[in-house]
């Protein structure tokens, strides 16, 4: 399974890179320009993790029907999946910890850059804390994607995508709605405490990847 899910995202990881590549040339020439202090910048390591959007989603779309017609099992398939998302959150947490103490040691006196280990305040809990609170996080983001793009195939799954399509816009309109949507992200993603946040995340995770058993259990491969 792991040799398989690097196959199906190949393209996309080279595509990242490239991507990540050419916005940091582009930022250091940008610096050079106009100055350090003029220019600030996102952290490499947190442009490189947008590619746990396609970790979420690329694989459950595509992965499940190859991985079962060569003889896997729907739980063999999803037990697999599993390992890879663990793997994934656990990699891009470590990534992002190790990347956020380079730059505020040596990046940051060459380049102006914004981290989300700072935005979230996740690094007020130190590197452990860092890796925990991520690792939840991460895993949260790719339990949701899974969730959604393996019931794509069934009805509660598309009435699961209307609901939260609809969601976002009315929670963001209307003032009352849009203040408890705040609580909510600040209470998963800005938690002072590091085990109400990563148990949050962590429940949250598990209960998501529970659903998507539910649709994997009873997708068809053809």
């Amino acid at each position: 399974m792991l040799k398989a899910s690097f196959l199906q995202l190949k393209l996309y990881l080279y595509v990242i890179l490239g991507v990540v590549a050419v916005s940091v040339l582009a930022n250091i020439i940008v610096s050079l320009s106009v100055g350090i202090r003029e220019n600030s910048q996102v952290s490499a390591a947190n442009l490189f993790t947008v590619f746990l959007v396609f970790v979420g989603s690329i694989l459950p779309v595509q992965l499940f029907r190859r991985v079962v017609n060569l003889g896997a099992t729907r739980k063999d398939y999803y037990y697999g999946i599993l390992v890879v998302y663990v793997l994934c959150a656990a990699f891009f947490a470590v990534l992002n910890t190790v990347w956020f103490e380079l730059e505020v040691s040596i990046i940051r006196s060459h380049e102006s850059t914004y981290n989300i280990l700072e935005i979230f305040g996740w690094s007020q809990f130190g590197i452990a804390g860092m890796l925990i609170y991520q690792f939840g996080a991460y895993l949260m983001l790719l339990s949701l994607l899974s969730l959604l793009f393996s019931g794509m195939r069934h009805i509660v799954g598309w009435i699961i995508w209307v609901i939260i399509l609809a969601a976002i816009p009315v929670f963001t309109s209307i003032a009352p709605l849009r203040h408890k949507l705040a609580n909510g992200l600040m209470v998963l993603l800005f938690n002072d405490s590091l085990l109400a946040g990563f148990g949050l995340t962590f429940l949250i995770s598990c209960v998501l990847l529970a659903g998507g058993w539910c649709f994997t259990a009873k997708r068809s491969i053809f």
